[in-house]
């Protein structure tokens, strides 16, 4: 599986002509129209972004693409500044679509609805993302860049050492705690999360169908967490605290020490380019608890137009370049896992990764679910949840004082 990680530059020429369509810019015919575009990590090693963005100027010469660019870690606080002060962006991605909405409310963002029926764009290669993580009250102010199914990676060598059979994607999470048991000792761990807490939310939230931390109740989630909490307690997952205390993260898996590993599928690309993994590793489908729906958690990367743009048609030209089906064949050959789908644009990903058929299966053809419906306090829910996580991880507070905490905290977030 593994294999040097290929320059998308190489799909310039085959992608030229594609980038090409869609409805010229009204003031195309007066020279060339700048688009400003806000984004994050623009040029770090794996971007997509500098030969995405060159091919798509070189089809479209009458649109110059500007990148506004900035830190991961500081770039809602930037974007959000610009688009407050009426800085001249045109496009902007968003930081995950649990911040979208909050954008959404703060009137920096067009509804793309009126666009998508004036160029009779066809929306059905997004799946539900559209439905599940943009639709606020009938609008739709953005288009998905990338979609992260969330599922299970695997290190082959440590199944093999303990004689266990491989995970399949039928997998239970009570399986997957009773399989870590076995395989951890010593400093290895057969069970890992990423030690952050919005890394677990979803394994909560997975334990009821149709859970919404909108409206929702959280004490329906204490079997699930007492369930992950006494795996944890049991050493099948290295305990939350010492994790954090040595700022551990999703990259411990390379040393070999995590025989499974839930995490987004963005993970192909950064285990895809170490060149010195040391062991041969497997994706199945994210587990599901017994006695629910075989689903997983989903999260996207929204990409949308500034509600205060002068370039409409030239920033739509550059959202559905990018996030349409040529963007996506692009995303695809960095072997990320893009949000406009169709067999040709997965096989890409297939022959960019050199997946085996199991680990193609795990993140195609999936019922996904999220944090709930899209609104304006999702942000500030997801928040809530994450610190009362957290202090019931550290021993801080019980199960049921964290669901209490939760539904309290959830009133006075509504309220306001």
């Amino acid at each position: 599986m593994k294999k040097n990680l290929l320059s998308v530059l190489a799909l310039f020429f085959a992608f030229s002509l594609l980038f090409a369509g869609g409805a010229k810019d009204e003031g195309a015919a007066q020279g060339v129209t700048t688009v400003r575009i806000a984004l994050w990590d623009y040029d770090v090693a794996g971007s997509v972004y500098p030969a995405l963005f060159a091919e798509f100027e070189k089809a479209n010469p009458d649109i110059k693409i500007e990148v506004v660019n900035a830190p991961a870690n500081d770039y809602e606080t930037k974007l959000t500044t610009m688009l407050a002060s009426g800085d001249s962006i045109d496009v902007f991605f968003a930081k995950s679509n649990t911040s979208y909405p909050t954008v959404v409310e703060m009137d920096f963002a067009k509804d793309l609805n009126p666009l998508i029926k004036k160029y009779n764009y066809d929306v059905k290669p997004y799946g539900t993302v559209l439905k599940q993580h943009y639709e606020i009250n009938g609008g739709l102010y953005a288009l998905p860049f990338r979609t992260n199914d969330w599922v299970l990676y695997y290190n082959k060598a440590m199944f093999d050492k303990a004689g266990l059979p491989y995970p399949t994607n039928d997998m239970t999470w009570e399986k997957f705690f009773e399989t870590g048991k076995k395989l951890s000792h010593g400093d290895e761990y057969g069970s890992a999360f990423y030690p952050k807490p919005g890394f677990i939310v979803p394994v909560l939230i997975g334990a009821v169908d149709g859970f919404d931390i909108s409206v929702s109740d959280f004490n329906l989630l204490v079997p699930a967490a007492k369930k992950v909490k006494a795996a944890m307690d049991e050493g099948a997952w290295e305990k939350f605290a010492e994790s954090v205390s040595l700022s551990k993260d999703q990259t411990f898996f390379f040393h070999g020490k995590w025989g499974m590993f839930y995490d987004g599928s963005w993970f192909t690309q950064m285990l895809e380019a170490r060149k010195d993994l040391g062991f041969k590793y497997g994706i199945v489908k994210s587990p599901y608890w017994a006695g629910t729906a075989k689903k997983g958690f989903a999260t996207s990367t929204p990409v949308l137009m500034s509600s205060t743009t002068k370039k409409e048609s030239a920033a739509w030209r550059l959202i559905t370049g990018i996030c349409g089906a040529e963007g996506a064949k692009m995303v695809a050959k960095s072997m990320l896992v893009p949000g406009y789908m169709s067999g040709d644009i997965m096989n890409t990903f297939k022959e960019s990764t050199k997946l085996d058929e199991s680990s193609m299966k795990a993140l195609t053809n999936n019922v996904s679910y999220g944090l709930g419906a899209a609104s304006v306090n999702l942000a500030k829910l997801s928040a809530a949840f994450n610190q009362e996580l957290e202090s019931f991880l550290t021993n801080n507070q019980s199960a049921e004082k964290m669901a209490e905490n939760l539904n309290k905290r959830r009133t006075e977030i509504l309220k306001k």
